[in-house]
Parts: structure tokens; sequence; C-alpha cells
């Protein structure tokens, strides 16, 4: 039995290993102060690496981002949470404001906690004359009784 077990959690193992995506991300999450009512994630993402550097940090011409939020009421009671996503990069970038809004949240409770949310995606691919080498940053943050925000980063970078 014990034999059969190793077995299986190595098999587990193995099957997770396969599975798991090449990608890497830059993962941020946070929770508003003092009670955590709000609730924020974000992630930024390359599916690709066009640069063939082994950095996933870093995008170029061709690269594919992914970005990934959400923002959670963790709050005992409903309430409206203003919920904006800004992707802000170097010099001619032009900020981008993936979402500004306000977001009816609750009054789905369980046990007294509400766990309303706004969660998204976006996908984007670098183009060299549209997005400037340099730092990004993406920031989401969501405000009603408690604001939380969090900020990814990642580089594009034209080589050669």
């Amino acid at each position: 039995m014990r034999k059969l077990r190793f077995v299986v959690l190595g098999s587990v193992i193995s099957l997770f290993l396969v599975l798991t995506p090449l990608a890497q991300a830059d993962t941020q999450s946070a929770r508003s102060e003092p009670n955590g009512d709000i609730s924020v994630r974000a992630q930024s993402v390359a599916s690709t690496d066009k640069d063939k550097d082994g950095n996933w940090d870093t995008l170029t011409h061709g690269d594919d981002l992914h970005i990934f939020f959400s923002v959670f009421n963790l709050a005992d009671f409903a309430q409206t949470v203003h919920v904006s996503v800004v992707l802000d990069g170097p010099g001619t970038f032009e900020d981008l404001t993936l979402v500004d809004e306000d977001v009816a949240m609750g009054p789905h409770c369980t046990g007294g906690l509400c766990t309303d949310s706004r969660q998204g995606t976006f996908s984007l691919m670098v183009k060299r004359n549209q997005w400037p080498a340099g730092p990004y940053s993406l920031t989401v943050t969501g405000s009603g009784s408690e604001t939380a925000t969090v900020v990814t980063t990642f580089t594009v970078a034209h080589h050669k």
C-alpha cells in the first residue's frame, strides 16, 4: 500500500511538471488595510520568447503579452468598487486604460463573507513601431470601503 502511494504521488508530480506552462509570469496580489475588504491580483505574462533569451519578463517584437486581473469584494456587505487597470509604458507609448469602471459587488455572501468580483484578461502582441523599448507596468486598483493596488512589470527590448 505504501509503495502504491509513492507511485501515485510520483505520477501526479510528473504530470504536474509536464503540464506546467513554459511561460513565466509576474504575479502580484494584495488586500486592502485595515480590514481586507478588497483583494486585487494582477498578472502579466509572455507566452512566447521571440528573443530566445530565456527571460520571460523581457518581450520583443512579435512576443505575445497576456494580462489577467481580478478585484474581489471580501467585505461582509455589498458595495460599489471602482476598478482600474492601466498599462503604463515609457516615452512615446500611449498609456492604455484597459478598465475604468464602477462595479456593484455583493450581496452574494456565504457565511457572512461576500465574494463578488470583476475579473478579466487581455492579450496583446508587441510590435516594434507601437511599443517603445523600456520598462512597462500594469497597475490594478480596487477602491470601495478600502483601497488595494498592485503593480506588475515587464520590459520591452528590441534586439538587433
